[in-house]
């Protein structure tokens, strides 16, 4: 637990406890040790919906560093946050199996990235390091610059 937190590239980041799509409370900080790529989407971005199924195959890829795939879904089809319907709806569309999916809300932008993730695109990729640390933000989707960044954090560093 950090009292210095933000959502800036090099720092802790806040943590963060929501929904998941099992009904449970999930916490950030109680994965500290695996690296994780927080994934910010909404359920009616088309181009959210093409980055979706890639959550399992990264993790399979990278199942030797742990690596953890957590998509919040800041909004459902109407534009409002979305219920545990609309989880169940997106882990059935896209053959959710081990990666985590959670219900949040816009309360977690904040263009400033003090208090929330400063998004700018649907979807907005967060890679964190195994303790926390946002290493880089990808805006909008790109297979090949995913990983090329979690190479650069996990091979390379």
């Amino acid at each position: 637990h950090w009292e210095d937190c933000s959502y800036r590239i090099g720092e802790h980041i806040c943590n963060i406890e929501l929904t998941a799509n099992n009904g449970k409370v999930w916490s950030l900080y109680e994965n500290y040790g695996r690296p994780i790529i927080i994934d910010l989407s909404a359920e009616w971005c088309s181009v959210c919906s093409i980055s979706a199924p890639f959550a399992e195959e990264f993790m399979q890829r990278w199942a030797v560093h742990d690596l953890l795939w957590v998509t919040i879904l800041m909004e459902n089809d109407q534009g409002n946050d979305p219920t545990a319907t609309d989880l169940a709806e997106w882990e059935a569309a896209h053959n959710v199996e081990n990666s985590v999916i959670l219900a949040g809300s816009r309360d977690l932008i904040d263009a400033s990235a003090l208090n929330g993730f400063p998004l700018t695109s649907w979807p907005t990729f967060v890679i964190l390091t195994d303790d926390l640390l946002i290493f880089h933000g990808v805006g909008g989707w790109s297979e090949q610059l995913l990983e090329q960044k979690l190479t650069e954090m996990l091979i390379i560093q």
